[in-house]
């Protein structure tokens, strides 16, 4: 099982496309682009729900670049739209507001003295 990253610039297409049939159309292209990339059959290409409503909605109004997780096993593509993992942040290593504050405070007084406070 092989997972790949891809990008597809779907401006290049969809602006010479019709604005009543962009919908459609996009949706084919993307299903096209994917067996390109993937040596896979266009047949063997499955949208995630998700994504085939992502198209549909916003991708192919505002022409956007697609950003696609796909996973190839057995030769059957699945694509996904991708979203970056997100890190959760450990609770024990951030620094609570109090200390925050206080550090804050302190930079400022270690500011150099303007000219009027040398006098």
């Amino acid at each position: 099982m092989a997972n790949r990253i891809l990008t597809i610039n779907l401006r290049r297409y969809l602006v010479t496309q019709p604005r009543n049939k962009r919908q459609k159309k996009a949706t084919r292209y993307v299903r096209e682009r994917i067996a390109h990339y993937t040596k896979v059959p266009e047949e063997n290409v499955r949208l995630d729900m998700s994504l085939n409503s992502l198209i549909v909605k916003k991708h192919a109004k505002s022409m956007m670049p697609l950003k696609l997780d796909i996973s190839i096993d057995g030769g059957k593509a699945t694509a996904m739209p991708f979203a970056e993992k997100k890190v959760a942040a450990d609770n024990s290593t951030a620094k609570p507001d109090a200390v925050k504050k206080a550090g804050a405070q302190k930079g400022k007084s270690n500011k150099a003295p303007s000219s009027s406070e040398k006098k």
